[in-house]
């Protein structure tokens, strides 16, 4: 049985307040991918969380044992030091993460959904390994999981292509 109890307008308002409140509170969607990858995780925090410039890449890399192995002017790469993962940056127009492989489709599920939940674009479209092209930081950038011989998670400026 329920008890149906008429609300005033402020009243309606407020219990409309009140489930907005509460709809914050609850967990992520069922479709959200959790991320435990240590690659996708470096990706996450050094390229995607220093994008535009990627100047700040190999420090965010740093908290996952990632150190600077080799200065090309340009390009910057860093491995970590079981060389299970590496970090590949070109100034402002690229970053990369490559890994030894993972079988399986759950690293290619945890990066699509990083990457949709940073571009605010459905994870279903970056499950195809074909690069897409995304909006971050108001800037339009293709990014690109490839499997071939190992795990690539690489993000472009497309205004370099």
């Amino acid at each position: 049985m329920s008890i149906s109890i008429p609300l005033s307008s402020h009243g309606r308002r407020l219990a409309v307040l009140a489930s907005l409140a509460c709809a914050t509170l609850l967990p992520a969607p069922a479709h959200a991918q959790a991320v435990t990858d240590k690659a996708v995780l470096l990706f996450r925090d050094a390229c995607l969380d220093t994008a535009p410039s990627f100047d700040k890449a190999m420090a965010a890399a740093k908290k996952y044992g990632v150190k600077p192995q080799m200065d090309l002017g340009a390009s910057v790469v860093g491995m970590a030091p079981d060389g299970s993962f590496s970090l590949q940056v070109r100034g402002k127009k690229e970053c990369a993460v490559t890994a030894e492989a993972s079988p399986g489709p759950e690293v290619a599920a945890q990066f699509a959904s990083l990457v949709a939940q940073a571009s605010g674009k459905p994870a279903a479209g970056l499950s195809t390994g074909a690069p897409v092209t995304i909006t971050l930081h108001g800037q339009t950038y293709v990014v690109r999981h490839d499997r071939k011989g190992g795990e690539a998670y690489v993000i472009m400026n497309a205004s370099g292509l």
